[in-house]
């Protein structure tokens, strides 16, 4: 969800090779979080000016044509897929990086202005078809800006000195609601900067190899209130930075043996070791563009040469959430029932690996069945059931485990 003008990447070719992760936390999977890549003549990701991705995985490219054009992919979209839909936001690309979300599923399309003395800031709702935006917040030109999950919006106007914040609802010329005064000397082009939902804002590009943090409702002349810095940080001379929507930090450098997203704890401070390090294949990032997202639940969006992008689920994986719409059909005599259910809203991060169905009567286990993750439905005779009152427990299963249960009731004669 950070914005800063690009800077040219001494890179060229491009690769299909996958993130390798390393440094697990307690519990969590020390593995390669699957990606997909999306690509082709139908696809045409091509001439991107902006990449974004949304909380549900939704895929957002902008593309730097005339008029520009913003290619919408669906959650599972890969290959030389084609978009679900084409939105037609009225943007002036600049070098700003010029697309972001936040938490709920808002598009945030940054322009340059007409005669390119300020910066125009345009929100969509989420599955957004018309060019109308929901508001339009027009800011000084700037340096650099970032969008928080909850949709604050931070930026250092023209040449650095101080960091705006505006509120998730300003539009126009508005007036932002604080106002941080950087140290003397810094410059915008050098600073990154990175907004959480709380208010908390990190900068880096102040000091070499560190973050610092802004507490919540820091304002003026205030001080940092935590810096990251030392040998177990990891952190280069230049920091890129995103916040995902449980405040954990991702810094993205592009020095050293290759590009890495290093990620920190929402409390990091100190000599702190990040939670995650991603090493990034070399030469993956075209030259002259950064573009790369962090989506509010984690996933990462990143461009592979000038003409793919591929997406990376988060990090971080949950346990899938429940299954919905859990029903019974066919009358109580009759000598079938069918279960069916919907997918999980979120699968937590992994696949869907299998569902099972479970039927009692009472404690007594009548059925119990294990189906494949395409599976939606599953029809049992009645003479493999027993009459009175039933129940049907249905869950997902993915690598981080079971889904919550989801219990139906029905009735047998």
């Amino acid at each position: 969800m950070r914005r800063t003008r690009m800077v040219a990447a001494a890179t060229a070719a491009a690769t299909t090779a996958g993130l390798m992760v390393a440094g697990a936390g307690p519990g969590m999977a020390a593995e390669d979080p699957p990606s997909r890549t999306i690509a082709g003549d139908r696809a045409k990701v091509g001439s991107h000016a902006g990449l974004a991705v949304g909380p549900d995985g939704t895929t957002y490219v902008l593309r730097e044509t005339n008029p520009t054009t913003v290619r919408v992919f669906g959650p599972g979209a890969r290959g030389n897929a084609r978009p679900v839909r084409v939105q037609k936001p009225v943007v002036y690309v600049d070098p700003l990086d010029a697309l972001a979300t936040d938490a709920a599923g808002r598009l945030y399309a940054l322009s340059a202005g007409r005669r390119d003395v300020d910066t125009v800031v345009k929100v969509y709702p989420r599955g957004a078809t018309s060019r109308k935006p929901l508001r339009t917040l027009q800011l000084p030109f700037s340096g650099a800006i970032t969008i928080s999950p909850s949709g604050e919006i931070a930026s250092i106007p023209g040449i650095g000195g101080e960091v705006e914040i505006y509120s998730r609802t300003a539009r126009g010329n508005a007036t932002p609601t604080r106002v941080i005064r950087l140290p003397e000397g810094q410059s915008a082009d050098s600073l990154q900067l990175a907004l959480s939902s709380d208010g908390r804002l990190w900068v880096s590009g102040a000091t070499p190899k560190t973050l610092v943090s802004y507490a919540p409702g820091a304002r003026g002349n205030a001080a940092p209130d935590r810096r990251v810095a030392g040998p177990r940080t990891g952190l280069g001379d230049r920091a890129e930075l995103d916040v995902d929507a449980a405040g954990r930090v991702y810094v993205t450098q592009y020095s050293g043996s290759g590009p890495r997203i290093s990620v920190f704890a929402p409390s990091a401070n100190g000599d702190a070791a990040p939670l995650r390090v991603l090493a990034i294949p070399p030469n993956t990032r075209p030259r002259y563009r950064s573009g790369e997202d962090v989506g509010p639940r984690g996933d990462i969006v990143f461009p592979v040469g000038a003409n793919a992008v591929r997406v990376y689920r988060t990090m971080f994986p949950t346990r899938a959430s429940k299954v919905r719409a859990v029903r019974v059909t066919g009358k109580s005599a009759a000598a079938k029932r069918t279960v069916r259910w919907k997918k999980p809203s979120y699968d937590g991060g992994r696949a869907v690996q299998k569902y099972k169905v479970v039927i009692r009567k009472g404690s007594k286990v009548l059925r119990t069945k294990s189906l494949k993750p395409d599976r939606r439905s599953y029809v049992v005779k009645k003479k493999s059931l027993r009459r009175g009152k039933l129940t049907v427990t249905v869950r997902a299963k993915t690598s981080m485990g079971w889904s919550p249960k989801v219990v139906k009731r029905f009735r047998v004669r």
